[in-house]
């Protein structure tokens, strides 16, 4: 995998610290990646973006995992991911 882009992990925390969803921000992944999106790379990036473990954004994977990686469940997607990014904000917003 190459080198995660800085601009995009600072978006990602800005639309977290601004409220936006996980699936606005899984959506902006898609879009800012193209083809390079794999959903092993969105991973990666919430990850570093939000200092989460692999089972904390395990839900990414599983709640989109459809034809052209569409997110099935937006409003459970938040319920099970943003606890856990609002949980290490400590780590990630210094």
């Amino acid at each position: 995998m190459s080198e995660l882009r800085t601009e995009i992990i600072g978006q990602l925390r800005e639309m977290a610290r601004q409220g936006d969803s996980v699936g606005a921000m899984f959506g902006l992944l898609k879009k800012r990646l193209g083809s390079d999106g794999s959903i092993v790379t969105v991973i990666e990036y919430l990850r570093s973006a939000f200092c989460l473990s692999l089972a904390e954004v395990k839900p990414v994977a599983a709640l989109s995992r459809t034809e052209g990686r569409h997110v099935l469940d937006e409003s459970l997607l938040d319920e099970l991911v943003m606890p856990q990014i609002k949980k290490h904000r400590r780590e990630w917003d210094g």
